[in-house]
């Protein structure tokens, strides 16, 4: 059964936050090469840095706010902060040209991980490994997601696609994409409200086989769809469906993910700072799952069939 007066909220601030999303993303307006021009700094090595770069950086940070304190729930005395200043820095650091390698990055957060269970978690009502497990988990996991998603704008996920060289279409191939996930969602979500009958997976009950078809459908229609208009014309057709079908499935995998997540910390919302949706886990946890795995798949798609 639908909840209309959820419905409503989820519509209202639907209205209200596509126009403003949809700007962002495809802006191709660099702040790195705005900030340097009006310090009065001459041009440097600064790659270009979107504002749907910087957006997905903060919606990350807020993400990993939530995670924290779920954790910090059963935890009270901790240094959980300190996971995403790690995720800021090393973000940061790619935005910027000069990535970390992934040695150094991952033993630092090691080093962050082991620091704060020895340290602060004495009294850890899990045990301190459960403890430092979780928190290194979670934040590796939303860092992945980040780097992925800023990644879209970049090669090799580019090479995919000819979008149009007009500033408002500029990265309209990452609006395809997240349609297409967030309509996996949606899907899933009305159909399997509706006309739900047989449930799909134990970690959410809620979930159906109708629901997750309805999803993968929903997914495979529009990014076919969509790539036929932003596709690099020397990739077929066909490459369509199939990251349909990516997203199909592993959007889903996320919303499981995140309900997982969410189960085992005995909550039903990750937070409520997105009406009728929750929080940021709860509306964004299909698309952190998608990201790293279409970034994947266009990595090596590029690798082994490389143009000419």
């Amino acid at each position: 059964m639908i909840n209309k007066a959820n419905l409503r909220k989820r519509l209202a601030f639907a209205g209200a936050a596509i126009p403003v999303a949809f700007l962002i993303i495809t802006s191709q307006i660099s702040l790195s090469a705005l900030a340097l021009k009006l310090l009065g700094i001459p041009e440097s090595s600064v790659p270009p840095i979107y504002p749907g770069q910087i957006m997905v950086l903060a919606i990350v940070l807020l993400g990993a706010y939530e995670y924290m304190k779920m954790l910090s729930a059963a935890n009270k005395v901790n240094a959980f902060w300190m996971g995403y200043v790690w995720i800021f820095l090393t973000t940061m650091a790619d935005l910027l040209g000069h990535p970390l390698p992934t040695t150094l990055s991952n033993g630092a957060l090691l080093v962050i991980t082991a620091f704060e269970g020895f340290f602060f978690g004495k009294d850890a009502q899990f045990g301190r490994w459960k403890r430092m497990s979780l928190f290194f988990c979670g934040t590796v996991f939303l860092s992945i997601a980040c780097d992925s998603l800023i990644n879209l704008y970049e090669s090799p996920a580019q090479i995919l696609f000819n979008h149009p060289k007009i500033w408002i279409f500029g990265y309209l191939d990452i609006v395809i994409i997240i349609t297409a996930t967030f309509m996996c969602d949606s899907a899933a979500y009305f159909v399997g409200s509706t006309m739900g009958k047989r449930h799909f997976s134990a970690i959410s009950p809620n979930k159906t086989i109708e629901g997750s078809v309805a999803g993968l459908i929903a997914a495979v229609a529009v990014m076919s769809i969509g790539w036929y208009f932003v596709r690099n014309p020397n990739y077929p057709m066909i490459l369509g469906p199939v990251i349909g079908v990516l997203i199909g499935v592993t959007a889903q995998a996320g919303d499981l993910l995140a309900s997982l997540i969410k189960r085992y910390f005995h909550v039903k919302d990750a937070s409520h700072i997105i009406p009728g949706h929750g929080g940021i886990l709860d509306r964004f946890d299909s698309l952190f799952f998608t990201a790293p795995v279409l970034y994947l798949f266009a990595w090596l798609f590029v690798k082994w069939f490389p143009l000419q």
